[in-house]
């Protein structure tokens, strides 16, 4: 008889429905949260397994404890859409959120329950939500037009520099960080950026770093250095532009440079950027 596949032990699935919220691990699985009108448009949990969930219908962004069974309600203001994406801070003290309508990231407290002043502001509604692994960058985009921004949020500074990648030809479809194990204080990440048009490249930033402001105004100020992420590699035409491009791609854990891609064309690409970039796999 065969054995019913199951998960790595050290791995937690989650599944979203419009009408639940499901957790798989190993072979068990478990009902997290469940909602009676299918109303469920997003949902996203927390990183540092301590079973608190976002759920998001039209007009709520619910954090919902699965432990304790305890929900906190945020209800979004006249005019800003739907809840479009949600993200955790690596600690899980912040849930970051767009709408469909706003041009501004919300950023949520959660220890004091209030919303804290906007990180980034967009000239379109933000498309894409992604942090690093210790939490210090946070990287957002918006379509229309074409815009990417980079925000510092480890040093206290929260300045952010304007990222446009030479390569890019349409909009951005989805960004994420490197995220196996790296050196307590790492000096650079690494994250992808998937296109519209079927290319993903990946690249280096250094981590911001702080720098003396040299006035006798300021004599014992300092201000937050930003620089500009170096391309490691690219790779144009990965999926079919006609077909909408990359849905959405991963690094692979333990390896440096080594990423898996899905696109809207139905294919999976194993990629390597040691080089520049290379398909090795379809």
């Amino acid at each position: 008889m065969s054995r019913a596949p199951q998960l790595p032990a050290d791995f937690h699935l989650f599944i979203s429905t419009p009408g639940a919220v499901h957790s798989y691990h190993g072979a068990a699985s478990e009902l997290l949260f469940e909602c009676a009108t299918d109303g469920i448009v997003n949902a996203c949990a927390a990183k540092d397994n301590s079973s608190l969930l976002a759920v998001a219908d039209s007009r709520l962004v619910i954090l919902h404890d699965a432990t304790r069974g305890a929900d906190r309600k945020y209800r979004l203001k006249s005019g800003e859409g739907e809840p479009r994406l949600l993200l955790f801070s690596p600690d899980s003290r912040t849930l970051y959120f767009t709408t469909t309508l706003s041009t501004c990231i919300q950023a949520y407290y959660i220890p004091a329950g209030e919303l804290r002043p906007p990180p980034q502001t967009h000239p379109s509604p933000p498309n894409i939500l992604a942090i690093s692994e210790d939490g210090n960058i946070l990287l957002s985009a918006s379509p229309t037009p074409p815009t990417i921004f980079i925000q510092d949020l480890g040093t206290g500074s929260r300045a952010s520099v304007r990222f446009q990648p030479a390569e890019a030809r349409s909009p951005a479809a989805f960004a994420t960080f490197h995220s196996h194990a790296r050196p307590i204080k790492p000096s650079y990440v690494l994250f992808l950026l998937g296109f519209q048009d079927g290319t993903l490249s990946a690249y280096r930033l250094v981590s911001p770093m702080l720098r003396p402001l040299h006035t006798k105004s300021h004599p014992n100020q300092t201000q937050a250095l930003i620089q500009q992420p170096l391309k490691v590699g690219s790779i144009r035409k990965l999926h079919k532009a006609a077909m909408g491009g990359i849905t959405a791609a991963e690094f692979i854990p333990g390896y440096k440079s080594r990423a898996i891609s899905i696109g809207h064309d139905g294919r999976c690409r194993l990629v390597d950027f040691e080089d520049g970039g290379t398909v090795l796999r379809t």
